[in-house]
This record gives structure tokens, sequence and C-alpha cells, in this order.
């Protein structure tokens, strides 16, 4: 670590001296400089004087003050001092490898992550890059989950055919999570199909989109309770017809206690299904 450290001071140092000897600030431009800006908010931060500061590291007040009034320079061997007392970081000092477009925080890391040892940056690296592609999949999964809904998915199936017996004991359904889609916003619950009385229209084991209803037109589809049996048909005002046509037309008699739960909107396309 230390390498490291000695390794970017003596950059910045080396930068330091180029700059001195290659440009020539005029005189009237002086008490604008980098340096003596940087020395006065880290000196001010510090809840220190000139005065403190030349004594800590050797040089008089004056000194001090025409540095930080552009009217001179630190010397060289001041550098490190000053950096070292008030906590300035040499890149900053010298005004080096800073990028605008970054927080303070994140060239605080960039410091950091410069100061580790070549494995060490490896990690770091590494770790880094798992955090940024789980925060990516995080972010995706998040939008793609603001385009689908929950619905209620009944576990006995709606029959096509003789029906299977329907609980009413209160239980709270399953929930199906299925694509938003002009059809699926309408439904207010999937049912699966039962039997083939239905096909080729609604096969057996697929799924439907049901929008609640207490009743359906003649010749709509509609999932229907019949002597406690859900099922799904069509209605017609002669009784319940099938697609089929290898079965026959359920007439319910007046004891069947016939109810309509909704109206089937549609089959529930595979890809609507996560």
């Amino acid at each position: 670590m230390r390498t490291a450290r000695k390794r970017e001071d003596e950059q910045a140092i080396a930068a330091f001296e180029r700059t001195r000897k290659t440009r020539s600030i005029p005189l009237n431009e002086k008490r604008t400089t980098h340096y003596g800006n940087v020395l006065r908010h880290y000196r001010e931060a510090a809840g220190l004087d000139q005065t403190s500061v030349g004594k800590a590291i050797g040089y008089s007040t004056n000194t001090i003050s025409n540095w930080e009034n552009g009217v001179s320079r630190p010397d060289i061997d001041a550098v490190p001092k000053l950096c070292a007392l008030l906590r300035i970081p040499l890149t900053t000092f010298f005004d080096i490898d800073t990028d605008p477009s970054l927080s303070e925080q994140e060239q605080g890391l960039l410091r950091d992550y410069r100061r580790l040892s070549a494995p060490r940056k490896a990690f770091a690296a590494q770790f880094a890059r798992q955090l940024a592609e789980d925060e990516a999949a995080l972010q995706r999964a998040m939008k793609d989950y603001r385009h689908r809904r929950a619905l209620p998915h009944q576990a006995l199936s709606a029959a096509a055919g003789v029906g299977v017996p329907m609980e009413e004991d209160g239980a709270s359904p399953e929930m199906l999570l299925v694509r938003s889609t002009p059809v699926s916003i309408q439904a207010d619950e999937v049912f699966t199909v039962n039997g083939k009385s239905m096909e080729p229209d609604f096969p057996d084991g697929s799924f439907v989109y049901v929008q609640h209803a207490d009743h359906v037109a003649p010749g709509e589809i509609g999932i229907f309770v019949v002597a406690g049996a859900p099922m799904i048909k069509e209605y017609q005002p002669q009784g319940l017809k099938s697609r089929n046509r290898a079965y026959r037309m359920i007439r319910p008699s007046e004891d069947d206690r016939v109810r309509c739960i909704g109206r089937v909107l549609g089959l529930v396309p595979k890809e609507d299904l996560l």
C-alpha cells in the first residue's frame, strides 16, 4: 500500500515539476492560481490560521499568505508537509487525473482503489462488476414486473365436460402472474380447462381469462357452476352447449342450482405466463 501511495505521490510531484518548468504565469493571474485556492480551502476546513500552518511545516506566516494569494508557489519540499498536515490529496493539490463528472465520493473511491495492491484491485473490480450486473438484473426485473399483473387462479379446473366439484370453503386461490395486455387487464380470474368438450377452441389443460359476470349473452362462452361443479360452456337459452359435437348439450333442471361465474375472454397465451 505504501509503495502504491509513494508511486502516486512521485507522479504528482513530477507533474508539478513539469508545470513549474513549462508554464509561466503572469503576475496579474497569480492571485487566482489553483494551488492557493486549494491551500486556503483545506486550511480553513482544518480550522487553522496561516501562522499555525507556517509553524507546523517550518515556514513564515508571510510565505503561507503568498502561497494562498498566488504570489508564489509552494516549494516542492513543502508540498508533502502541507498535504499531510491539511489532509490534501496530492492529486487534488496538483489538479491532475481528475474527472469533473465524478462526485467527491466517486473520486474518493478511485483514490482508494489506486492504493490497493494488484490482487486486491482485481478482487475489487470483480466484486464491483458483480454488483453492477446484479443491479442491472434487478432493474430489468422491476421494469418487467410493472408490465405484469397477478390474477387468482382456480386450482380446481373449470371442466369442459362433466365438471369437477368446486369447494367453497373460503380458501384463497393461488395467484398467477401474467403479462399485462388489453385482454388480461379486463380479467378478474384465470381458470384451467379440464376435459375435451370445448375442443378445439379450448383444449384440455389450457388456461382461460375470465371476467366476473352473473350472466352472459347467448353464444358467449362462460364459466358456470351446475350442481356444485364448475364448467366452461357456450350459453344458449336451451342449455349449456359444448363446442365438441361428441358431447350433448347440458339442460340443467331447477334443482341443479345453476350459477354463472363470468364470461370467458379467451385463452391465456403461453407468452403471457411467466
